[in-house]
């Protein structure tokens, strides 16, 4: 659920049965609320209010720009403004003489009058950012799927079906009926970091769950280094949200 709030905006607010208390966190420049189920609307307007300056110290700066490019290691995205396009956002590719050494290079353009308001405020870096994930999950399906299914063939192990598809706190997945899959954010991942979530995923084929055999496997498809690429996976910094 969504409300508007006089402050922060557009407030995302999420009821969970089995928290006792009211926790915020920035998820780009969209405020996260989770508060316990049944709770009246004025104690959730007197925690806002009582964390009002301590949230705001805490607001991330915008993440996207006009201009700016997000550089992958497959390929890059450019966020570009549109005068002469009747949708309010297109997605334009280049495979072919491409640029910085890419595989391919993604424009996103934004219509000029979604941005008059600013490009700064939440709406507006929530529909840039929808729309870069789109453009990275058409990466991820043409340029990380092929190395997922080499990277497959050379442990010797096949899933039933590949899937691209976003998840905020998942990079992969493997289900029971192994079918594996990918988020569209391993687009911008250093390629030993993208192969690593990829091999994570792989050894659940024989492992469904995070037993020290699954580890183990992980480590052996990992070369030995599975401690070392979950830290830096955990520090790293996606340029979306």
């Amino acid at each position: 659920m969504k409300v508007l709030h006089p402050v922060f905006g557009y407030v995302r607010i999420k009821e969970h049965g089995t928290t006792h208390r009211i926790s915020a966190r920035w998820v780009g420049q969209e405020l996260w609320v989770t508060m316990p189920k049944g709770l009246l609307e004025a104690e959730y307007n007197r925690f806002l209010d009582r964390a009002k300056d301590k949230l705001l110290s805490l607001r991330p700066a915008p993440m996207h720009a006009i201009g700016h490019i997000i550089d992958g290691p497959l390929a890059d995205f450019t966020i570009a403004v549109s005068t002469d396009i009747s949708r309010d956002a297109r997605i334009d590719v280049r495979t072919q003489n491409v640029l910085r050494g890419k595989s391919a290079n993604y424009t996103i353009y934004i219509r000029n009058e979604i941005t008059t308001a600013g490009i700064d405020n939440a709406p507006v870096q929530d529909f840039i950012n929808r729309n870069v994930l789109i453009a990275a999950r058409h990466a991820t399906t043409a340029f990380v799927l092929p190395i997922a299914r080499r990277l497959a063939e050379e442990v010797g192990v096949s899933p039933v079906e590949w899937k691209v598809k976003d998840a905020k706190t998942r990079l992969g997945s493997c289900s029971s009926s192994r079918v594996i899959t990918l988020s569209p954010r391993l687009i911008f991942l250093p390629e030993e970091l993208r192969d690593y979530i990829i091999y994570h995923e792989l050894a659940h084929l024989s492992e469904m769950n995070h037993s020290a055999a699954f580890h183990r496997l992980c480590n052996r498809y990992c070369r030995g280094r599975e401690t070392e690429y979950i830290a830096r996976v955990k520090s790293f910094r996606f340029p979306v949200f």
